[in-house]
């Protein structure tokens, strides 16, 4: 961002900027002809390292936002869905302190339907459960929390849909829940702010 390059490190559970000492070097590998010093570099810091070729993936692709469901009239939500939204909340957060987000990130990928769509009534009135919780528990500072409850609540229904992380600068981070190319946990205003870094 703005010549800036920033990793989400998934095992120590943290975001950072790349160092100015690092920058030639990490501009070099990314254009394919990084000299000997520079792979040094990298690989002594931990920013690169050995992969055999049957290991390599393909970057996830990722779809960037036109839509948001929270931008239009959702209609009401039952209370047995209310609760059961506000349940999954307080069982995430107590997991989220027992555990990292690399094994929640595992978890997710491993509980992923099979089918990579996502029914837009699922979709609709999970949202709404999770738009009416709001009034009974706090939101703020808590989308983690909701994303990961929203995503498992909707793979339960068969319905799939991407977590996705974010960043922008001055430096803060965000996440949401993304079926295809629509917004289910935010206003499309929001989400326009912050450059994906990462999706499961």
């Amino acid at each position: 961002m703005g010549g800036d390059h920033i990793f989400f490190d998934l095992p120590a559970d943290r975001y950072f900027l790349l160092p100015p000492h690092f920058h030639f070097a990490f501009e070099s590998y990314l254009t394919g002809a990084p000299s000997d010093h520079a792979l040094s570099q990298l690989l002594t810091a931990g920013l690169i390292g050995p992969v055999q070729a049957d290991d390599l993936l393909a970057p996830p692709t990722f779809t960037l936002p036109a839509t948001s469901l929270v931008d239009c009239p959702l209609g009401t939500a039952s209370v047995p869905r209310i609760l059961r939204v506000i349940w999954m909340q307080r069982r995430v957060r107590a997991e989220l302190r027992r555990v990292g987000i690399l094994d929640i990130v595992a978890q997710l990928e491993r509980g992923r339907p099979r089918n990579t769509s996502c029914d837009e009534r699922v979709s609709q009135n999970i949202a709404a459960a999770f738009l009416r919780s709001q009034r009974l528990i706090s939101a703020a500072d808590q989308c983690l929390v909701r994303g990961i409850a929203m995503k498992r609540l909707l793979a339960q229904r068969g319905c799939d849909a991407r977590l996705v992380f974010g960043v922008t600068m001055p430096f803060s981070a965000h996440c949401w829940v993304q079926a295809e190319d629509v917004v289910l946990t935010d206003t499309l205003d929001i989400i326009r702010r912050y450059q994906p870094i990462f999706a499961v």
